[in-house]
């Protein structure tokens, strides 16, 4: 039986390099070629893959993004259409306060004073009139002060004091 270091020839550094499996050598050598460029393969899916997922992660974090901002429009919406309802149904309700203030508005077709302002400059001309009306036309301003002294005397004189 022959030993193993007795097959095949040995090269300068101790490598074999002849032997029964010379055959099989470049079978060998293909097979390593063809796993390293499997491994490099491999190596460069594996990259490509983690820069895929990166990506998704973008895309997912912009698709997040996205529905807040949607969210946040309707909410925002939502509280506008709120508000513009709230002051309609306001504004009703005032009206409604003033048609019950007024009265019909058939009754006050004919009037000249059909709102608040208008009734307001009528009845602030009607005050100023009335004011007027209390002094005799004979009287000026100033001789209501004159009519009291000389009703006060008069009423001394009498012996009747106030």
């Amino acid at each position: 039986m022959a030993r193993t270091q007795d097959l095949g020839a040995k090269g300068p550094k101790g490598v074999v390099t002849a032997g029964p499996w010379a055959g099989r050598e470049s079978y060998i050598a293909e097979t390593a070629v063809t796993l390293d460029r499997l491994t490099a393969k491999i190596a460069r899916l594996e990259q490509r893959e983690e820069a895929l997922e990166r990506r998704v992660a973008e895309l997912l974090e912009q698709s997040d993004q996205a529905q807040r901002f949607q969210a946040l429009a309707e909410s925002l919406r939502n509280s506008r259409e709120y508000k513009l309802d709230e002051i309609m149904r306001q504004m009703r309700e005032a009206r409604a306060r003033m048609d019950a203030l007024e009265g019909p508005r058939a009754e006050f077709s004919g009037l000249n004073h059909r709102n608040f302002i208008a009734v307001d400059r009528k009845l602030a001309e009607l005050s100023a009139a009335l004011n007027r009306s209390y002094l005799p036309a004979w009287l000026p301003a100033g001789g209501v002060a004159a009519c009291f002294f000389i009703a006060t005397m008069g009423a001394l004189i009498a012996g009747r004091v106030l």
